[in-house]
């Protein structure tokens, strides 16, 4: 036989709470939205979220910059203009964070 101590018992109930909480918060939207009639100013947010996200992202990277002291600022707008360079030619997101990213921390090693 198997014997189960109280505080297995209080992990297991605690894990199949998680699991259904999860489980609710993800299904929820899919129940609430079944009836869901087409709305353009929603439709408009949808179509640009993912740029206003980033834009607010650089405002928020940027907002510690100092464009006064030295470098002035160099190494954020030259990897800010290689991401916009690089997603421009290549239309991959992740391709322009990465790329942008790399050419940030090379920058900030040699200023």
């Amino acid at each position: 036989m198997i014997s189960v101590s109280s505080s297995e018992m209080v992990l297991f109930v605690a894990v199949l709470l998680s699991a259904l909480a999860t489980f609710i918060t993800r299904a929820t939207p899919f129940y609430a939205l079944r009836n869901y009639k087409s709305n353009p100013y929603l439709d408009a947010i949808e179509k640009h979220m993912g740029m206003m996200i980033m834009v607010v992202l650089v405002c928020y990277g940027l907002k510690d910059t100092k464009f006064s002291e030295f470098p002035y600022g160099l190494s954020e707008i030259v990897a800010v203009f290689t991401a916009v360079l690089v997603h421009l030619k290549f239309k991959n997101a992740l391709l322009s964070i990465v790329v942008s990213t790399g050419i940030y921390m090379l920058l900030i090693r040699i200023f």
